[in-house]
């Protein structure tokens, strides 16, 4: 710095050189604080821009990934312009489609009047009431591809003062992969063999139903559609349906239980019903698949029923029924054929080898032989034998059987049932004996009246018709007597009194005294010694009416009997009082004293006493029990 005369002080220049300096570093900071803020500005727009275009790209891949592109309308100029990809969704060259009526020509002519009415729809809207409004069609590409657009939007500017539509905005997108998931959906629905209904779980509205639904219940699908489940389902009430619901839930949002509905002709149908709830993106529903069961509940009644009949004869008649199969060689039965067999009800499962262990084995082979013979021939088979039971107790079967129809192979298995046919037997065996027995006796009975007719006097005929026939009809008494009991044997005291009614005529000892007394404790005795006795106490009869105490008017006859158990031995008393005096024993034997020989001491094996006492005949006789009781 040079100092010389005239110029200023270097101490205020100086100064103002500072002062300068200061104001320029001031300018220069702010400048360069300016131009930081500018390249901070351009940095923000750049990274804005930049933003801006990814975010586009962004939009521009979803768009296209979606197959949607959007859309901008002029309306008073009826410009339309939109995303790139607008066109292809229309099968049309990009800048085709810039107006409305252009757009329209593109459309499916039959969805075209719907499409134009929902954008007069949008238009008449009134300000501040615009909402988007959608329309579904169809496009039909080049290719000759028909494809399903849905397009939506809404007026986004009006006029202020006349309310006219400016401007509206929307997007356009490809719904064919849905329409036909929904066509797939609806043949499948409506294929539907059974009916579907599907409702609005908390009102129970009906929502939707299939071909079938309308067929079963006999509603058009707009009507039924007005209807809710209460109005077709028997409970009627909302809430005690959705109870029922309830207490058949199978796991989260299903359900299943049978129930009746009524059509719409009033019927009343049986019906299986599956619920399956499904949450939507509009919220929740539930399917509801309805298989008509009314046959089915029908067929089941009537099965139940058969088997009831079934259950019934089987037990009316004593059948158990049985099923065995051949290649296990199990055996299983109801608790019925158990008891029979005399096992527990519970016990109904066994092998073949531990039934046939129950077989008498005089029967086994037979029976193996007809069981064996059935599976090798598909014919029938039956066979009676005999079984022991648990408690030892032999008990005669009969048992039927058949292969199963329907078992494959032919033969694998053999149902049957089983009747205890015990009681049977032993009537077929006793009739044998009865027939055994009446021939016996019919012989027996000849060989009495051949001996009476032989030893009946013949010197005067008609005494000895008397005679022959007051023998037969003692005979024929005791066989009276006899088969009223079924030839099991006769009372003693039935049967002498019997015999001797024919002679009770008379007057007794003393007025209202019998003429015949008749006593002893009871006692049966078989048919062969009944028909004795009665034809021995016939003759004693007989010769008291002709000769002894019957013969009189005032005689008596006193017949008792006492049974000698530690002996073995009857005693049989016949005493006459009150006939003529009797002078001893007539000197020749006559044919009553045979007819005692030959029945009582002969034929029962019993001894005879006779006395001749002057107040009248005493007879006595004792007889083995063993010859009078069943064996």
């Amino acid at each position: 710095m040079i100092e010389g005369p005239g110029r200023p002080d270097s101490g205020e220049e100086g100064g103002r050189i500072a002062r300068d300096l200061a104001e320029r570093t001031a300018d220069l900071q702010a400048v360069e604080a300016a131009n930081a803020a500018l390249r901070r500005a351009n940095a923000e727009l750049w990274a804005s821009r930049a933003a801006l275009a990814a975010s586009e790209a962004r939009l521009r891949l979803a768009l296209a990934a979606a197959r949607m592109a959007h859309w901008e309308w002029d309306v008073p100029g009826d410009r339309v312009t939109g995303s790139a990809g607008r066109e292809a969704l229309y099968g049309r060259p990009a800048g085709t489609l810039d107006t409305t009526m252009a757009v329209l020509d593109a459309v499916h002519p039959e969805d075209r009047e719907r499409c134009a009415a929902t954008i007069r729809r949008a238009l008449s809207r009134p300000p501040g009431e615009d909402a988007f409004d959608a329309a579904e069609f169809r496009v039909t590409h080049p290719d000759g591809t028909v494809r399903w657009l849905r397009s939506q939007g809404r007026v986004t500017e009006r006029d202020p003062v006349s309310g006219q539509a400016l401007r509206a905005a929307g997007v356009t997108f490809d719904i064919t992969q849905r329409r036909e998931a929904e066509t797939r959906y609806r043949v499948l629905f409506d294929a539907a063999p059974f009916a579907v209904i599907v409702i609005d779980p908390a009102s129970h509205r009906i929502l939707d139903v299939n071909a079938q639904a309308c067929a079963d219940y006999g509603y058009p699908r707009e009507e039924f559609l007005r209807l809710s489940i209460g109005d077709i389902d028997v409970l009627g009430d909302q809430e005690a349906i959705r109870q029922r619901g309830r207490a058949h839930r199978l796991a989260t949002g299903a359900q299943e239980f049978e129930a009746q509905h009524r059509t719409r002709n009033g019927v009343l149908r049986d019906v299986l019903v599956r619920v399956q709830g499904v949450d939507l993106g509009s919220g929740r529903v539930a399917y509801g698949a309805h298989v008509d069961i009314t046959a089915r509940k029908a067929a089941e009644a009537a099965l139940r029923r058969s088997e009831e009949r079934l259950r019934v004869a089987m037990e009316a008649g004593g059948l158990g029924a049985w099923e065995a199969d051949i290649a296990t060689g199990r055996m299983r039965w109801d608790a019925r054929l158990a008891a029979i067999l005399g096992r527990e009800p519970a016990e109904t499962e066994l092998d073949r080898a531990a039934i046939a262990a129950q077989i008498h084995p005089g029967d086994r082979p037979a029976v193996a032989a007809a069981f064996r013979r059935a599976i090798e021939t598909g014919g029938d088979y039956a066979a009676e034998f005999r079984i022991r039971r648990s408690d030892g107790e032999e008990r005669w079967l009969r048992s039927w059987g058949r292969a199963l129809p329907e078992d494959r192979p032919a033969g694998r298995r053999m149902a049957g049932v089983v009747a205890d046919v015990t009681d049977r037997k032993r009537v077929e065996e006793r009739q044998a004996l009865l027939m055994r027995e009446m021939d016996h006796r019919g012989k027996n009975v000849l060989a009495v009246v051949q001996a009476a007719l032989r030893l009946t006097p013949r010197d005067d005929p008609h005494s000895y018709a008397r005679m022959v026939e007051g023998r037969v009809s003692a005979l024929a008494r005791a066989h009276t007597l006899l088969a009223e009991n079924g030839w099991t044997g006769a009372d003693l005291a039935t049967l002498l009194r019997a015999e001797l009614q024919p002679f009770l005529s008379g007057e007794g000892p003393a007025p209202g005294a019998p003429r015949i007394l008749v006593e002893g404790p009871a006692l049966t005795v078989v048919p062969e010694a009944a028909q004795a006795i009665g034809m021995a106490m016939h003759e004693l009869a007989t010769n008291a009416s002709k000769y002894g105490a019957l013969s009189v008017a005032g005689g008596q006859v006193a017949l008792d009997w006492q049974v000698a158990e530690s002996e073995g031995r009857l005693r049989l008393r016949w005493q006459e009082r009150g006939g003529p005096t009797l002078a001893g024993p007539p000197p020749v034997a006559g044919f009553g004293t045979r007819v005692l020989q030959a029945t009582l001491e002969r034929q029962l094996g019993g001894a005879l006493r006779r006395a001749w006492r002057a107040e009248g005949l005493v007879v006595e006789a004792e007889l083995p029990l063993a010859s009078l009781r069943p064996r």
